[in-house]
């Protein structure tokens, strides 16, 4: 899909991955509204878990914490981020120690941050959108 839109598409933000989101969804909006509100409604849980590894300096939690998270942006058109999950999971998997992977922890940890605000802000335009559609 090019640049061209159709008369009630939603145009998702630069920073997600629109052809993936068209892709998965084919334009069902409704449901791409409920999958980013359970992505929100679950997101503070899951980010707790990756914050309470890291805090205890366990690799093996961390990982686990991250991997569980991984696929949620994939859904939500973050490909990108969930290839930087997918690479700090890998080096929670190879550490010895937290210290090893503690200069990569902050940037990630500021991308999910990140990308919980945008998940947001796309969530309330989605919800406008589709109310308008009805």
């Amino acid at each position: 899909m090019g640049n061209e839109t159709l008369p009630n598409q939603f145009i998702f933000s630069e920073k997600m991955d629109a052809e993936a989101l068209y892709n998965l969804y084919a334009g069902d909006y409704l449901y791409v509204e409920e999958i980013f509100a359970t992505t929100l409604e679950h997101f503070d849980g899951d980010f707790g878990s990756i914050q309470l590894a890291y805090e205890n300096g366990n690799t093996e939690e961390l990982r686990k914490a991250v991997h569980k998270i991984k696929p949620t942006f994939g859904y939500v058109g973050l490909t990108a981020l969930q290839d930087e999950c997918k690479q700090f999971e890998n080096a929670c998997a190879g550490a010895q120690s937290i210290q090893e992977i503690s200069k990569t922890y902050i940037p990630i940890k500021n991308a999910l941050l990140e990308a919980k605000d945008l998940i947001q802000k796309e969530y309330d335009r989605l919800k406008a959108f589709n109310a308008s559609q009805l």
